[in-house]
């Protein structure tokens, strides 16, 4: 069963990703359905997991609706964990609006270290689960980095300390995603990041 609090939260994702799809092009919904597809054979056997598919000859419009139906319904079967682990495999720019905690624009100095080497930069974007710093050093995904960043606010500063690794790599940065983040010490964050950011 699940817990009455898991299922707000995945309605709630699921309805600030609506206002996104509706918006998406064929295309933007072909990978969308493409990601949030069973892998094979893992739910063969479940007959509601068979979506009518649109018909080759059926007119763009309705291709367009039964595509739409199809992603809700996959939406809805899955359980909140499995969707934003499908939804974080889609990588790029357009895909940005399937976080769960949208990063915010900002410009934080980060102290970080990896590998025994110690850097300094700067952190483009920042939310709870994650954040972009800048660097033109090589990384490799999976990497795992210990950051220290530091808000202010009204001449008061907030150091927050934390461990991840590296989830995406870029010309021009990295991703870091968060590693055993408490809901408390999310929670902490994500109020600093929307009150000061």
């Amino acid at each position: 069963m699940t817990h009455p609090a898991e299922s707000i939260e995945k309605q709630t994702l699921i309805t600030r990703l609506a206002v996104s799809i509706y918006k998406m092009d064929a295309e933007h919904l072909a990978q969308l359905l493409e990601t949030l597809q069973p892998q094979e054979g893992a739910d063969a056997g479940n007959p509601e997991s068979r979506v009518p598919q649109p018909a080759g000859g059926d007119s763009p419009q309705l291709r367009r609706q039964m595509t739409i139906a199809r992603i809700f319904v996959l939406l809805q079967q899955m359980d909140k964990a499995t969707l934003l682990q499908r939804l974080g495999n889609m990588d790029g720019p357009q895909f940005n609006w399937v976080r769960q905690f949208p990063r915010i624009p900002c410009y934080l100095l980060v102290d970080f270290a990896t590998g025994g080497r110690a850097y300094r930069s700067t952190i483009r974007d920042i939310s709870a689960n994650g954040v972009f710093i800048e660097t033109s050093q090589p990384f490799e995904k999976g990497q795992e980095v210990a950051l220290c960043f530091t808000f202010s606010e009204a001449g008061e500063t907030l150091p927050f300390k934390i461990k991840g690794y590296v989830s995406r790599v870029y010309a021009d940065g990295i991703g870091v995603h968060y590693a055993q983040m408490t809901h408390y010490r999310r929670d902490i964050l994500n109020t600093l990041i929307h009150k000061i950011c």
